[in-house]
């Protein structure tokens, strides 16, 4: 019998080798997360849909010889079909949305790596936010403190994972929304380069090719075996992105990275500062690197680089598409209720947006991609922090969008100005959990790599977790 405490204290590579031992069986270990969101739930609703039915059936047909066999596992409601489950961006204009007939490519690929998906996780509508408070589902909250917000917009997958419910859960980036959530909850995430994890969406490349699907987990070697089994180019799409490694990406983590050029900076694109506890913080997990026998030096944003004017079309855009295929399928547009303040604003941003103005602002895209190419290559690793304090206040976002988008875009810009520019580029990054705050809540350092150097990325992020284990720290809400 597999008792909560022992569910909780693997990750997902542990509990698929209980599985394949034969130690436990596949329902055992479906049973014990599906007890875990009974007990837990109620208190952070991270996850929006359930599905034991389902799940019970999957755990019976998963792959034994998989690598992540019989791992429980959520899917975000974005991007990602799964079949008998509608997808609603968490938008009360989708709630009564259709059921998958089937899995699109990337749910398949977590089949076929063993994983059972239990239900789907709460995200901001449209997952356009840094906190994760749809109108539709509800906020999902902190399990370090309830008060406060996991992060958005995977921020139920984040909040599930820190407390245990599941060892790892799928989430998705476009700005930030897999290593914000992840620096709010103390676990670790792992934004791939672009292109690297194709969702196989009928859009193709999501949100104009910035956004990236991947996961969030409490171990490096989990979200390590999860790009293994999900790496794959968009179908009809180039192949132009850099290859894995020999071997794979879980292999590659057991070879430390030879000493790296590390730039350290405090500042964001915007000139945005962190509070000084998190900027001690930096200074401290520099020191930590220097230790491990890296070379760290200042590194300083070129000027104009700041992303946000230049990203905002993409995503208003997408949110329009998407409305308009859902206004179509209903025959009617949406009534003023069913749409939140900033999906109006993506919807007017989108309809005020001149051809020539999309030209302009595309134009501006790639003067930011070459000034950050030549900018970082003295560098191979670029450290900053994932935000300027510890997780806000749960509401706090959502009550300024409710007032005024402008304000919402500004205390959101104020929270979480760092991660934007790397979906831009197209760099791989990610948050790692490495220290706490003198409130006690989780606060994750950002570390970026050149376009394709995931590996890299995983391996240093595997030497950091050895040198200053994270893994085991466990929210109020469990202890």
């Amino acid at each position: 019998m597999l008792s909560p405490e022992d569910y909780r204290s693997h990750d997902a590579i542990g509990l698929a080798a209980l599985v394949r031992a034969g130690e436990v069986s596949a329902a055992e270990v479906t049973d014990a997360a599906l007890t875990q969101v009974d007990l837990l739930n109620p208190a952070i609703n991270a996850v929006i849909l359930r599905d034991d039915a389902q799940a019970r059936l999957s755990a019976q047909g998963a792959p034994s010889n998989g690598p992540l066999a019989a791992v429980p596992f959520l899917a975000k409601d974005i991007n990602v079909e799964v079949r008998g489950w509608p997808l609603t961006n968490a938008c009360r204009f989708f709630a009564d949305a259709p059921k998958a007939e089937t899995d699109n490519a990337l749910a398949r690929r977590w089949r076929e790596a063993g994983l059972v998906v239990i239900g789907r996780s709460n995200t901001p509508e449209f997952a356009t936010d840094f906190a994760c408070e749809p109108e539709l589902y509800g906020p999902a909250l902190n399990p370090w403190d309830t008060a406060r917000t996991p992060g958005g917009s995977s921020g139920g997958a984040a909040a599930a994972v820190a407390a245990g419910l599941v060892p790892i859960a799928h989430a998705s980036d476009s700005g930030g929304s897999i290593r914000v959530p992840a620096g709010c909850c103390g676990i670790f995430g792992f934004k791939p380069s672009s292109k690297r994890v194709a969702t196989g969406s009928d859009l193709g490349p999501l949100v104009g090719g910035l956004n990236c699907d991947h996961v969030v987990t409490r171990t490096v070697r989990d979200s390590a075996v999860m790009l293994d089994a999900t790496a794959a180019p968009e179908e009809g799409g180039p192949c132009s992105q850099s290859p894995p490694p020999a071997g794979g990406y879980l292999a590659a983590i057991d070879q430390p990275p030879l000493p790296l050029r590390i730039g350290l900076c405090a500042s964001a694109p915007s000139g945005q500062q962190p509070s000084q506890e998190i900027a001690d913080m930096l200074n401290q997990a520099g020191h930590l690197l220097e230790s491990l026998g890296h070379e760290v030096t200042p590194f300083d944003w070129p000027a104009g680089t700041d992303p946000s004017d230049a990203v905002t079309p993409l995503w208003a855009s997408e949110i329009a598409v998407l409305v308009d295929m859902r206004t179509r399928a209903l025959g009617r547009p949406p009534q003023d209720h069913e749409l939140g303040p900033v999906v109006r604003f993506a919807l007017d941003q989108a309809a005020s947006m001149t051809i020539a103005e999309a030209a302009r602002l595309r134009l501006n895209r790639w003067d930011i991609r070459r000034r950050m190419v030549r900018a970082l290559s003295p560098f191979d690793i670029v450290l900053s922090p994932v935000t300027t304090g510890t997780a806000i206040p749960s509401g706090l976002l959502g009550a300024a969008a409710r007032r005024r988008v402008s304000e919402w875009a500004e205390r959101a810009g104020a929270f979480a100005p760092y991660t934007e520019i790397y979906n831009l580029t197209g760099q791989p990054a990610m948050s790692v959990p490495l220290y706490q705050g003198a409130d006690g809540l989780p606060v994750g350092m950002q570390f970026a790599a050149q376009v394709g150097q995931d590996a890299l990325l995983l391996r240093l992020a595997r030497q950091l977790e050895q040198a200053a284990p994270w893994a085991q720290r466990r929210p109020p809400i469990v202890i």
